[in-house]
């Protein structure tokens, strides 16, 4: 239990160690969340005062980026402490770390003329005449670095240094490490990175391209360890992998991240779908939103969600969302022009029984290309077409024209009437009775050879002449009556009504009930069974309301009572005193008739 607890206490004081050194960083904060109108974009950069920051988009590493769609924008930096690695730029030349190389030695090329040699030099091309005037990374000091003639033995360890750490605590270990030959080498070398023999990150490579500086970079957590010993490992076994390596580094890693999302206002308006038609058409546009209540203004000067364009051109609607953003969209309104028009419609009649009638149409203006004429007839739903100017042979009726050019059409119609046609003309003696009722019908027509009746109670005739028709309705009704003019294929119809009217029956008159009403003056309420009563005299009588006061108006008796009578006393029974007392009555008879009256009766004892 003492181990365990001088652990837990070892531990926490590590994680208040590196709190308290990344405590000195600012809180990262990249803003709030944020809801963008359509089309609109926003820039956010790397806040100040991180030595490392990478982006959820874009490539990453970028110091700032641009929203331009919906995104969740997530923000990683990184702080690192003190460097912790001894001399691990080599600006204090040959020394803090071990390594499985050689001094160089010298030769026919220069100092690290032999393979799995190294050098601290400012340049390569010092210690190697095939080698590249390589600069460092631009630290202070002689501009340093380790150069290596790559071991001909594999997985040679080529800087190593052991270093104090804190238990639980994030470090970045990273390097920069450049191919050196002048020539094209045949191989590059393989570098592995350890930390207490655990290789961490993958294998790594600088290109074959001399002098061309990459950095490795890998994060390692301490865990329980008290200490570090970081190794560089090349891994290639065979000659010609020559490098350098420089700005070896250790740090506490103090990182941080912020997230926010960024969305787009949804609202949307329409002003439709792109609109042509003919100037002598009428079309609206209409404005649609997915929202509710928009207040659309068009930039035309209109309101409201449709109007009527009469020009052509672009059309813009505006709204604001509810969210306040400005919306906008445009439909594009064409109008044909038409320069064109009828001059003339015209019929030539057609005789009745011959379907020797015409139409023909004329035009004026200018079209583009050869108008299509079609015309219809006879009638709006007949089927009957010819495509012309002229339409020869035709029976009298309506005869419709369609003039077609650049796909607009203008229409018309014209009557084929028939020449001398038959006029039906009846009338009726008389035409309403009592049944059973004779009637006579006058043929008034003109133009006609033949007719057809039809008298509306099953009857019918077929006569060559004008004579008159006589027929007998007998039942109550109304009866349509139909003459038909003939000439040839040409009709005209009539019609007139027959009306029979029921027979007057007399009204049934109820007997009068008489009713009489008789109230007297005098009553003696003195026992001896003579008048002690007050009552009223009734004949048919089927209600009655009274109501009896005294002299100074005070009601003493009510009564609804059928018969009525008064013994003379209050409603508490108080024989009330001798005098003059009033009365009121309303009354109804046997058939609800109304009977009202008042009056006075003196009391005697």
């Amino acid at each position: 239990m003492k181990k365990n607890f001088l652990g837990l206490v070892f531990a926490v004081l590590a994680w208040n160690t590196a709190e308290s050194q990344c405590g000195q960083y600012p809180v990262l904060n990249i803003g709030n969340d944020t809801m963008l109108c359509q089309g609109a974009t926003i820039n956010y950069p790397v806040p100040a005062g991180y030595d490392s920051y990478n982006w959820n988009i874009g490539t990453g590493n970028q110091p700032s980026v641009t929203i331009t769609s919906p995104t969740t924008l997530i923000l990683n930096v990184a702080n690192y402490t003190q460097n912790l690695v001894v001399n691990g730029d080599f600006e204090a030349g040959n020394t803090g770390f071990t390594t499985g190389y050689g001094p160089g030695t010298g030769g026919s090329f220069g100092l690290l003329t032999n393979p799995s040699t190294y050098a601290v030099t400012t340049s390569p091309n010092l210690v190697h005449n095939n080698f590249g005037a390589c600069s460092d990374l631009g630290t202070t000091g002689p501009g340093n670095m380790l150069v290596v003639n790559g071991s001909t033995v594999p997985n040679t360890t080529v800087w190593s240094q052991t270093i104090a750490v804190d238990p639980s605590t994030n470090y970045s270990f990273s390097a920069w490490a450049t191919s050196v030959e002048n020539i094209t080498q045949p191989n590059v070398t393989v570098l592995q990175f350890f930390i207490d023999g655990v290789q961490i990150g993958p294998v790594f490579s600088p290109t074959l391209l001399s002098c061309n500086w990459q950095q490795f970079i890998q994060t390692w957590n301490s865990g329980s360890s008290t200490s570090a010993t970081i190794s560089i490992v090349a891994q290639v076994s065979s000659g010609n992998n020559d490098f350098a390596i420089d700005n070896i580094t250790f740090n506490t890693v103090c990182p941080q991240s912020d997230t926010i999302v960024i969305s787009y206002d949804p609202s949307q308006i329409s002003a439709g779908p792109n609109l042509t038609f003919c100037e002598n058409e009428t079309q609206s546009i209409t404005a649609t939103a997915n929202f509710v209540n928009p207040n659309f203004t068009w930039v035309s000067g209109q309101t409201g969600a449709t109007i009527t364009p009469a020009t052509s051109g672009n059309y813009v609607v505006q709204a604001v969302s509810p969210n306040g953003c400005n919306l906008k969209d445009t439909v594009v309104v064409t109008i044909k022009a038409m320069p064109w028009d009828f001059d003339t419609v015209a019929a030539i009649p057609s005789d009745c029984g011959i379907n020797n009638g015409a139409v023909y149409v004329l035009m004026n203006g200018n079209f583009l290309g050869q108008p299509l004429y079609t015309w219809n007839g006879p009638g709006a739903n007949n089927p009957n077409q010819i495509n012309a100017s002229v339409w020869q042979n035709l029976s009298p009726g309506w005869y419709y024209i369609d003039v077609e050019n650049n796909g607009c059409h203008r229409n018309d119609s014209v009557l084929v009437t028939p020449l001398n046609p038959p006029v039906g003309q009846v009338s009726a003696n008389p035409t309403s009775g009592y049944g059973p009722l004779s009637v006579t019908f006058t043929n008034g027509s003109t133009n006609a050879s033949s007719f057809d009746w039809y008298f509306g109670n099953g009857n019918s005739t077929t006569t060559n002449d004008l004579s008159s028709q006589n027929q007998v309705y007998d039942s109550v009704g109304t009866y349509l009556v139909t003459l038909v003019a003939i000439n040839g294929s040409c009709t005209d119809t009539v019609t007139i009504s027959i009306t029979v009217i029921p027979p007057y029956v007399p009204p049934v008159i109820p007997p009068v009930v008489p009713v009489d009403l008789k109230t007297p003056n005098i009553f003696t309420p003195n026992g001896d069974h003579v008048n002690d009563f007050f009552t009223f005299e009734l004949l048919n009588i089927k209600s009655l309301d009274v109501i009896i006061v005294n002299r100074w108006g005070n009601p003493v008796y009510t009564s609804s009572a059928v018969p009525f009578s008064w013994d003379g006393k209050d409603a508490s029974g108080n024989m009330m005193d001798e005098g003059v007392y009033f009365f009121k009555y309303t009354a109804k008879g046997a058939q609800d008739e109304l009977l009202e009256g008042q009056g006075f009766v003196q009391l005697f004892k």
